[in-house]
């Protein structure tokens, strides 16, 4: 089988994808993009950007909308298929599958991201469509003048809330720990908020109601009382996870499931790399996932002009 060492697989077209491909079509290589949802990944469902050098305010959805532009600007055509397995050939290339197809390359890049973390709180199974949300972008509207609760203490949950105590009438935030993973610029924009509560440190036990979610009843982590909140809609901002399970190939991740890459972004398996929030980094953030993209596809350009 000849493969063409220039066609480069992306997994994923969140800014770390969409960076490298843009890249590496600029290189005159031909990158052959999957992406199973949207083009921008969690971009989507953020409510603004105003971290972005150059970009002083951005709504998300409007930023993934400029990587589409982009892309097709390059003419860089999308696959919106899910992967569902990678896995190493014996000459070291690699066989690609999703759903409708598959393809061997001698070059992949993994740009998957963080898929949402499960979390377990008694109801939640039974208002999932019906109240509980991960996604206030999405599903904010829905609760519009009603009190809403957000679980979470990192930089998203704060941003979602703020977000939505503009659209609600109450917006509770419960974290289990005192001192919060977020950026204070994103907890001070919160606070300011009149309409908006810090329940801290407590831990939710449990949601209730008849045809959807009506309470939500949290405990405190240090004496064990207990409130009843009275809330319509619930969002979860718990945290994320690496999702790696269609990769086949042992030893690219560590312990807790990250892709761990060089300085090159290249994992151990040669040929293999991985940019964005799905490795093993100090800092996830848009900017920090774009600089990966375009350094993994140097990475690449730079190899294919050694062996050619």
């Amino acid at each position: 089988m000849i493969i063409d060492p220039k066609r480069v697989a992306i997994i994923g077209m969140g800014p770390a994808g969409v960076s490298a491909a843009i890249y590496l079509k600029r290189y005159g290589m031909e990158p052959v993009c999957f992406e199973k949802e949207l083009i921008g990944g969690k971009v989507n469902k953020t409510e603004k950007i105003e971290n972005y050098p150059g970009l002083p305010s951005l709504k998300g959805p409007d930023f993934a909308l400029q990587y589409e532009s982009q892309l097709s600007f390059f003419n860089i055509e999308v696959n919106y298929e899910e992967v569902t397995s990678v896995t190493l050939n014996e000459d070291g290339s690699f066989l690609v599958k999703t759903d409708f197809s598959e393809e061997v390359f001698a070059y992949v890049i993994l740009a998957i991201g963080l898929g949402e973390k499960p979390y377990a709180i008694p109801g939640e199974e039974s208002f999932k469509k019906r109240g509980i949300s991960r996604c206030a972008i999405c599903d904010g509207m829905f609760y519009r003048g009603k009190d809403v609760a957000v679980i979470g203490a990192g930089t998203s949950a704060f941003e979602e809330a703020t977000y939505l105590s503009d659209i609600c009438s109450s917006v509770s935030l419960i974290a289990r720990r005192t001192e919060f993973r977020a950026q204070k610029a994103a907890v001070d924009q919160f606070l300011a908020k009149n309409n908006a509560k810090i329940y801290t440190p407590y831990l939710p036990i449990s949601v209730s109601g008849k045809d959807s979610i009506e309470s939500m009843t949290i405990q405190n982590v240090q004496d064990n009382s207990t409130l009843t909140l009275s809330i319509q809609g619930l969002f979860l901002y718990i945290g994320d996870a690496p999702w790696v399970n269609f990769v086949k190939i042992d030893g690219v991740t560590n312990e807790r499931g990250y892709l761990v890459v060089d300085r090159r972004g290249e994992t151990k398996v040669k040929h293999l790399y991985a940019c964005g929030d799905c490795t093993d980094t100090l800092l996830r953030q848009v900017v920090t996932a774009s600089s990966d993209g375009a350094l993994v596809a140097t990475s690449i350009h730079d190899d294919y002009q050694n062996q050619n």
